[in-house]
């Protein structure tokens, strides 16, 4: 699909080339961005704009660009370091970026279609360690692993018959989410924080802690609340360790699959040797079945928790997470650096986020932040929730009074959190070339009663969110991304879809 790249390439190059012609001077954000960058590339390090929040790490990069262009210049005519760092210039640094985070994306879409299928003989996590002999398979496994494969076919994911698009297209897809494709072609911080943190994500999945450490402290450094994040993939990464991270039914379709593939080998390996069974082998043989006998158990409870059964998933994961304990240290130490040291900064920068602006950036209590989440999440996702919809339908029909008082109860939510905490920021209404400016004008403060109107709307995208998420990953992967979200959007005075 290397032509999917080129093509993306072309068509960013092109707006990016029509952006600078009708855009040549600093627009919205960019008149403290570029002039800031311009600092940076005179080597003037220690000057700061005082209505900047963010950490340097744009900055340096852009001082780094710019020095690139002088020094490439220089060898045909000279050029001033102002000229060679303009926000005409800078912008072409995002959309290179832009690049690599489809290129990103693509690794990433592999690597966990590539987990959800495994081959036999990959390095088991710690939950694999204690395994029966591959001689002397459990049927209780296999048959618990059969159950879960039945509940990925019920969701229509069976391998043998699904057949998803490339995962170039699919990145493709996702390249183009309208509020990250439009900070392409800006000089924001946007677009660089994105990148660093799908190169963390990505080398979270091919299990290099180190290197996914590496990526989120500079993930940090262009944005400093990715160090939320930071944070979630250090848990993403304890539950991939203890295969508690994808949902039990997708859990059982591998097991049922690396089973099939054990089992099959054994059996020719007895056919072509059927060695003599002494008893030092059958004692050596009941001991490595007797020691499986708790992982055999946890992956029977695992594969049969269902969204309703969360207790029995937590229990799975306490167990395997305290058995595991001394090598998830070991394995995950790396992970622990950057929110340890954001942490440290906020002790040292006195509780506050943000380097600049503190007054208009302050900790607030903006419940409404979670709704609006919720809202646009929803809408853009809507295709891909489709079969959570159906599904919950289906759900209602066979237990509609627990339906109705779920729904009555999410939509009361919705109701108590936008009347006690939705709140709007001065800048909001200050500049109407922000979307945000006519999406609060327009419908969310369209009248008093919006919040209450939309209620229902935002009840049913979070039901449909966490719906669609427990279908592919865990209970406690789906508890940890929401907490997250929480702190990630609660403190947050300033509505901000990006």
């Amino acid at each position: 699909m290397s032509w999917l790249v080129a093509g993306f390439v072309a068509f960013q190059a092109c707006i990016l080339l029509t952006v600078n012609k009708l855009v040549q001077d600093d627009y919205m954000d960019e008149i403290f961005h570029g002039p800031q960058a311009r600092e940076y590339c005179r080597g003037a390090f220690a000057s700061w704009h005082p209505k900047i929040t963010t950490f340097p790490g744009i900055y340096v990069m852009g001082a780094l660009y710019g020095w690139m262009r002088w020094a490439a210049q220089a060898l045909f005519s000279p050029l001033q370091v102002d000229a060679a760092c303009t926000t005409t210039y800078l912008r072409s640094l995002n959309m290179l970026l832009s690049v690599v985070c489809l290129i990103v994306l693509k690794d990433i879409i592999a690597t966990y279609r590539k987990q959800l299928q495994p081959q036999l003989g990959t390095k088991g996590t710690c939950a694999q360690r204690i395994e029966v002999p591959t001689h002397h398979a459990s049927v209780h496994d296999t048959d618990t692993a059969a159950a879960g494969g039945a509940a990925w076919e019920a969701q229509g994911l069976n391998p043998g018959t699904y057949e998803p698009i490339s995962h170039m297209l699919h990145a493709l897809l996702l390249a183009l989410y309208p509020l990250h494709w439009f900070f392409s072609f800006l000089y924001y911080t946007d677009v660089a924080s994105l990148l660093f943190l799908l190169l963390a994500q990505l080398q979270v999945a091919k299990r290099r802690h180190k290197l996914a450490a590496l990526a989120s402290s500079l993930a940090i450094l262009c944005r400093q609340t990715n160090a939320v994040w930071a944070a979630f993939l250090l848990g993403q990464a304890a539950l991939a360790e203890t295969e508690l991270e994808w949902a039990p039914a997708l859990h059982g379709a591998q097991h049922r699959r690396r089973d099939q593939r054990r089992t099959g080998n054994a059996n020719r390996l007895l056919d072509k040797a059927q060695p003599k069974t002494s008893d030092s082998t059958i004692a050596a043989a009941a001991k490595g079945a007797k020691a499986a006998a708790a992982t055999a158990t946890e992956a029977v409870t695992a594969a049969t928790a269902t969204v309703e059964e969360p207790i029995s998933e937590l229990r799975v994961a306490l167990t395997r997470l305290w058995r595991c304990r001394k090598t998830l240290v070991a394995k995950l130490w790396p992970l622990i650096l950057p929110p340890a040291g954001f942490a440290a900064f906020l002790v040292s920068n006195g509780g506050s986020v943000v380097l600049g602006d503190k007054e208009a950036h302050k900790v607030v209590r903006h419940g409404a932040q979670l709704l609006y989440f919720a809202g646009w999440s929803a809408l853009m996702l809507w295709p891909g929730l489709l079969t959570s919809a159906t599904a919950l339908l289906h759900i209602r029909r066979r237990r509609t009074l627990v339906s109705v008082v779920v729904a009555a109860a999410a939509v009361a939510a919705a109701v108590a959190i936008g009347h006690l905490s939705t709140m709007v920021h001065p800048y909001v209404l200050a500049d109407n070339r922000h979307y945000v400016f006519y999406l609060w004008r327009r419908l969310l403060g369209r009248s008093a009663n919006a919040k209450y109107i939309l209620a229902p709307a935002y009840a049913a995208a979070w039901v449909l969110l966490l719906a669609g998420l427990l279908r592919r990953v865990s209970v406690l992967w789906t508890a940890g991304f929401v907490a997250c979200l929480v702190v990630q959007l609660l403190p947050a005075w300033l509505l901000e879809l990006r």
